[in-house]
């Protein structure tokens, strides 16, 4: 009697042994299909971030030209049209979060790998959010200070081309001109370093999970 006692024991607990091995590799298969998702998810965003650290350095390169042109009261020329029309502009930025997402339903704590933990929860709770809220403050400075004085003060405007203004010699010697232009550059840049870290630790990340079919997630 002790005997078959023993073995219903033992048949329970190798039976709760390959359910819980069961359950952890369903688990880590779940996490490896989520870990593909959020790689692609990057590739998306370095690629958005790269096209926009671009676009926004060309931006405050025109920015800073046309605070220098107008502290040294420079004259009208076809590159000062050209820098007109690149201050204050306001773009967007979409990032990719679902695979990320899917891994917080599924319990971020799950993935055992420290480094990528910490790493994917720097990014999307605090690079990428970083970002959203440098562009929201392009964005408020673009309608609440800028677009007003374009259509008082300019005669042609083209966003992300040119601008000409009605009376030039006014701009120069708009004061306040050059210090709000002065002050958004700062904003600027702030985007700018938003962007860099952001793609820094994207390009981290990516490195960070390989393309093997087998994948280190432990």
């Amino acid at each position: 009697a002790i005997g078959e006692i023993l073995l219903v024991v033992i048949g329970i607990l190798i039976a709760l042994q390959v359910s819980n091995w069961n359950e952890n590799m369903q688990e880590e298969k779940a996490i490896h299909k989520v870990l593909i998702e959020i790689k692609e998810d990057l590739i998306h965003d370095k690629a958005e971030l790269e096209l926009s650290l671009e676009v926004h350095s060309k931006d405050l390169e025109a920015q800073n030209r046309v605070i220098k042109a107008l502290e040294n009261k420079a004259g009208f020329n076809e590159k000062m049209r050209s820098d007109l029309g690149h201050i204050y502009l306001s773009h967007y930025f979409f990032s990719v979060s679902k695979g990320y997402n899917l891994l917080k339903e599924i319990n971020l704590t799950s993935l055992k790998n420290k480094e990528l933990r910490i790493s994917l929860t720097r990014y999307y709770e605090n690079d990428i959010p970083r970002v959203h809220r440098e562009f929201a403050d392009d964005k408020l400075e673009f309608e609440n200070y800028w677009l007003p004085y374009v259509r008082i003060h300019f005669k042609e405007w083209e966003f992300g081309e040119y601008a000409v203004p009605h009376d030039y010699d006014q701009i120069v010697n708009d004061r306040e001109l050059l210090t709000a232009t002065k002050i958004n550059s700062i904003n600027l840049r702030n985007t700018v370093k938003a962007l860099e870290a952001a793609l820094d630790s994207a390009i981290k990340l990516i490195e960070l999970l390989p393309d093997d079919s087998v994948m280190e997630i432990k």
